[in-house]
């Protein structure tokens, strides 16, 4: 087999070598200008910042292919009057019922402002349709707005016009907005205070592991400075990126997770070996140039490492992008651009700033601390007597470490998607009580209906339009619908009947009451059905299956071609979606990640390990998720209730993530692991030295790491909550039982082969980590 041969001396080949060894001693010896140009870019960043921030979006489950596209393609090129939306105005009062008349001069004074209000095509007056606008009760009714602009339009619509809900509120008769723009707006809102929150409690606590892992205030300061740093430059560029494409209000927790995240954590790397490095070069803090060299070193071995890491990252995150969803897409965007831009800031600002402190960095010292340097005699470290005692029973180790995750994980095997739009998080919102008063008094599908678009290819004949009608019937009549309506049922009340002849006088004589209901040229008409039940709850996602397949079975027998959309549809199809592609996101994270390991350690064994022990730590994540928010065991202890679902997006979303964070302290252990192998050549002593002088910074990381994405999980919002115990569970067992226990088990069991490479595969790849 072929090994690589171990070297004189260890480090020798990056002094003076390397790109990153040059460009750490050049930013070194640069250090100001390098602060001043990031100085200027972060200014800047802070104001693109501000318009990424405007401009997100919320509740977009849009797949590319689908047939709720289709529906909503139809809807905008045929129908160009129709409504984009329909929100609700809730008039609602205790005091005086629907009929006294301060009730109806509420209501007709919000007619006609709200028919002025920006993006707003259309309002009816609860009046016109009491069977349907006015709740049972007598003291809540509804003022219907037809809404027309983009989804991001819409949402800035939303902010005015509960603006002039408010004003128009009196001490008797209370009115609110709501609907999915102004709930996805209202969701906004809550995001900024949540992700305000989160960091007021992620922060201090990283900077308490920091102090206990460093023992100067120096070394901490420094990687929360570059958490900082990375997460205002992601905000800048994906500012930028807001002008040609849209974000999801998600993506912005998602980025500042992962950018304070990991820019904490591969700076605590390199700050921890920086110190290694001046203790090792004692002249290193008597002359700028040589602290340069420190610095240099540091970028050649732990900045080596975070570029391959951040690199697996990104490569794990490329996997999203089978996904057809564009929110989906815009995700994987802007986590790719964090990645991008936190590994600038590691590659360049942070030697820069080494640079400037040298030895200061170890001052001062916190007296109940000391200066925690490295270990400075690693062979009895509690390290090293651990590595020790799992390599004397490396299969018995390994087989129970792989038995409890794989019992965390069985409840994977019965996980069910969903999709929550929030608006529980944002009840307190006056979009959320006005969504609880609809729910409480009316149907909540009232407000997200199904759209069946019911399309020919020449005018309606009588025959399609009987079709129309029976099917608007049958699907009124079902259990979980609440109401149904079509051109047919206009045309009903117009004349007593729906002929072809009565589509054309209609169209003629009263378009008004036909718009929006059949296109110009009559050949689309508009079935509109409201669910009974909320349209992310699972009576209305089998609603739209049903709709589906009466819709083929009825319409196209008549000559038509049936599609259905509206939000609910988009949720059933954005769901399907994520079963299709998660296989395929899996094999493609597996097989990239691979490549890059193989490049990155010149191993053909390595790489596979590495692939099977974060596939364990991600299906152990998934079983707890599962176990936690699906089924409801312990779900009080984080601060939710029994979903009986996880999110959608949640399953690609994390195992793209997980994966590519589990491969961060994977590439800093195996490094150091094959630093040493390469000076001494005995595999048990490379092992218990390298997981010695990793595991107590990997164990500092993912304290930090656990403590960021865990204070993700005081949000009121479901998807983030979700996303930040998976994360933080993750990490937690893949710094804990996986790298200090599986990992040098494994290594043991495999000895020389773990750096085993076919002579001819080593011949043909270009350079890796053994090559810097």
């Amino acid at each position: 087999m072929t090994v690589v041969p171990a070297p004189a001396a260890p480090g020798t080949q990056s002094a003076g070598t390397g790109r990153l060894y040059r460009l750490g001693v050049w930013s070194a010896l640069h250090a100001w200008q390098v602060l001043a140009f990031w100085l200027v870019l972060l200014a800047a960043a802070a104001v693109s910042a501000g318009y990424f921030s405007s401009h997100l979006t919320g509740n977009d489950n849009t797949v590319t292919g689908s047939d709720s596209q289709a529906a909503a393609r139809l809807l905008a090129t045929r129908l160009p009057r129709s409504a984009n939306e329909t929100d609700l105005v809730v008039v609602h009062s205790r005091s005086v019922a629907v009929q006294d008349e301060p009730f109806r001069q509420a209501v007709q004074v919000a007619v006609l402002r709200f028919a002025h209000a920006s993006g707003v095509s259309g309002v009816s007056s609860p009046y016109d349709a009491p069977a349907q606008l006015i709740a049972p009760d007598g003291h809540t009714a509804l003022i219907a707005l037809s809404m027309q602009g983009s989804p991001t339009q819409l949402q800035r619509d939303a902010a005015p016009l509960r603006d002039l809900a408010g004003n128009l509120t009196t001490g008797q008769v209370q009115l609110y907005v709501t609907g999915s723009s102004p709930l996805a707006a209202a969701e906004v809102d809550r995001g900024d205070a949540d992700l305000a929150r989160a960091e007021r409690i992620g922060f201090p606590l990283a900077a308490v592991v920091l102090l206990l892992a460093f023992g100067t205030p120096i070394a901490a300061a420094i990687p929360l400075l570059l958490g900082a740093a990375a997460a205002l430059g992601a905000f800048g560029a994906l500012g930028v990126a807001s002008t040609v494409t849209s974000f999801d209000v998600f993506a912005r927790t998602a980025v500042s997770m992962l950018a304070i995240a990991l820019g904490i954590d591969y700076s605590l790397f390199a700050v921890t070996r920086f110190r290694e490095e001046l203790a090792d070069v004692p002249t290193a803090a008597s002359s700028r140039p040589a602290r340069a060299v420190a610095v240099g070193r540091t970028m050649a071995t732990a900045g080596h490492a975070v570029l391959f890491s951040g690199a697996t990252v990104a490569v794990s995150l490329s996997g999203l992008w089978l996904v057809r969803s564009p929110k989906i897409h815009s995700m994987a965007l802007g986590l790719a651009t964090t990645v991008g831009v936190m590994l600038a800031v590691c590659l360049t600002l942070l030697p820069a700033l080494l640079g400037l402190f040298g030895r200061r960095i170890n001052r001062p010292v916190l007296a109940l601390l000391g200066s925690r340097q490295h270990v400075p005699d690693p062979e009895h470290s509690v390290w090293a007597r651990l590595a020790a005692a799992v390599m004397r029973r490396p299969v018995a180790v390994a087989g129970s470490v792989v038995l409890v995750i794989v019992a965390l994980a069985v409840p994977a095997f019965g996980l069910r998607y969903g999709v929550d739009l929030g608006a529980g998080a944002v009840a307190d919102s006056p979009a959320g009580k006005g969504y609880t008063l609809v729910s409480r008094e009316f149907a909540p599908g009232i407000t997200a209906p199904v759209t069946v678009v019911a399309s020919a290819r020449a005018p309606l004949t009588g025959a399609q339009l009987d079709a129309v009608a029976r099917f608007t019937a049958e699907a009124a009549a079902r259990p979980n619908v609440a109401g149904a309506s079509s051109v047919t049922t206009v045309l009903d009340k117009l004349y007593g009947a729906h002929a072809a002849d009565d589509l054309v006088r209609a169209a003629a004589g009263a378009p008004a009451a036909v718009a929006g209901l059949v296109s110009g040229d009559r050949t689309v008409a508009v079935i509109t059905v409201r669910p009974r039940y909320a349209p992310d709850s699972a009576q209305t996602a089998d609603l739209v299956r049903d709709l589906r397949a009466a819709a083929r079975a009825n319409l196209a027998g008549a000559g038509l071609t049936a599609n259905v959309g509206g939000t609910a549809a988009q949720i059933v199809d954005i769901s399907d979606e994520s079963s299709r592609a998660l296989p395929l996101v899996i094999a493609a994270v597996l097989a990239t990640s691979w490549v890059m390991l193989l490049l990155a350690f010149r191993s053909l064994i390595l790489p596979f390990k590495a692939v099977l022990m974060n596939l364990l730590t991600c299906a152990g994540a998934f079983g707890a998720a599962v176990l936690v928010f699906q089924d409801g065991h312990g779900a009080a202890l984080v601060g939710a209730s029994r979903t009986g679902f996880v999110q959608v997006m949640l399953p690609l979303f994390s195992f793209a993530l997980v994966f590519g964070l589990s491969m961060d302290y994977e590439i800093f252990m195996i490094s150091r692991m094959r630093e040493e192998w390469r000076h001494c050549g005995d595999n048990r002593r490379a092992v218990r030295l390298g997981l010695a002088r990793s595991a107590r910074v990997i164990t500092a990381a993912a304290a930090i790491m656990v403590v960021v994405f865990a204070s993700f999980m005081f949000t009121g919002v479901l998807e983030i909550k979700q996303l930040g115990f998976m994360l933080a569970l993750a990490v937690l067992i893949d710094a804990s039982i996986v790298r200090l226990l599986l990992v040098p088990a494994l290594m043991r069991l495999m000895g020389r082969w773990n750096w085993w490479l076919p002579a001819r595969l080593d011949r043909t790849l270009p350079g890796s980590y053994a090559e810097r």
